[in-house]
């Protein structure tokens, strides 16, 4: 399943497919720029949905899935990323209007409220004039400050899902190898037995939360008959992305990684330089991961440079500048 944006063209099946479930149409043509689509690997709609924005409150809007798609967690997938578009462009509260879902949405952090709190920016909007019925239930989601991001906070030159994604669709096809330091990685044979779609929260040595997401995809060595008969396809591989997508949310802004490992090396997460087509094969370039002070720019040290936790040095914030420093004396305490 791939997500993107709405374009003036795909106006009339958006309200084809709303018309069809009985969801309002009034409002879309002149809010479509707001508008996600949920596509299958061939371009097929499966479903959509919209965010309104007026002053600094969203409306959610049009949360709608073909009856082909149900069950495979494309509403869910567009909910997400809508409430992330929300976060990223500043909105401070989140609403909307349901008839038929009212228990779908507490799972995102909906509450119900009475119609009387609505927000003055909102009373304008199609949605509240005409195109919901006064006995709607209008549901409420404050958005926190502290947004979920997609890529990891002080990563530089990352490879998202999406990117990489476009790079191997847009040749042929062709063997797919996978390179750490101008060196073959893995060999021949290994299968795609994993791809996740994580999520992080976590807080930092300068005391700042945040989220983010990552792409893992895993790799293991296959059989050395498996071996025998070659490498994976960039078609093989882009098939069991796109069969996966299809229930899980993997997000196209999200770094990728790819984790690997067998008996004679460690299972680890390597990050993806580039993709480079040579001659008649494709390599994903890979580089090693690293242990990064994601406090680094309020430390004004660059992450290269920032000490490493270990037994002779602590990360902890630096009195007055809440970025991480070694740790004085006076501030360990043993009893």
């Amino acid at each position: 399943m791939l997500t993107r944006g709405a374009r003036p063209a795909d106006l009339p099946a958006a309200e084809a497919l709303l018309f069809t479930l009985d969801l309002p149409t009034a409002g879309v043509r002149e809010h479509l720029g707001g508008f996600l689509l949920a596509e299958d690997g061939d371009g097929q709609l499966l479903g959509l949905t919209g965010l309104e924005t007026h002053d600094r409150v969203g409306l959610l809007r049009s949360v709608a899935v073909t009856p082909s798609a149900r069950g495979q967690g494309v509403a869910a997938r567009l909910v997400d990323e809508v409430l992330d578009q929300a976060r990223a462009l500043g909105l401070q509260h989140l609403y909307l209007l349901t008839t038929t879902a009212e228990g779908y949405f507490p799972r995102f952090g909906f509450v119900r409220v009475p119609r009387s709190v609505t927000p003055a920016a909102l009373l304008a909007s199609r949605e509240f004039q005409d195109a919901c019925p006064q006995s709607a239930t209008l549901m409420h989601l404050p958005l926190k400050e502290n947004a979920m991001t997609q890529t990891v906070p002080g990563l530089a030159n990352h490879t998202s899902t999406l990117a990489l994604l476009d790079a191997l669709r847009a040749g042929p096809q062709l063997p797919l190898e996978f390179w750490l330091h101008g060196e073959r990685l893995v060999g021949p044979g290994y299968h795609v037995t994993e791809v996740k779609a994580v999520t992080i929260e976590a807080m930092d040595c300068g005391g700042w939360a945040d989220a983010w997401r990552e792409t893992v995809i895993q790799l293991k060595d296959g059989s050395a008959r498996e071996a025998g008969e070659g490498l994976m396809t960039t078609r093989k591989f882009l098939g069991i992305y796109d069969k996966v997508a299809k229930s899980v949310p993997v997000r196209g802004e999200a770094e990728v990684r790819f984790e690997y490992g067998n008996s004679a090396l460690p299972a680890m997460q390597y990050h993806v330089t580039h993709v480079e087509p040579q001659g008649e094969r494709v390599i994903v370039h890979l580089r090693m991961p690293g242990v990064q002070c994601k406090a680094s720019d309020a430390c004004g040290q660059p992450a290269a440079t920032a000490e490493p936790v270990g037994a002779a040095s602590c990360c902890a914030p630096t009195s007055g500048s809440g970025c991480c420093g070694p740790a004085t004396t006076d501030l360990i305490s043993l009893g």
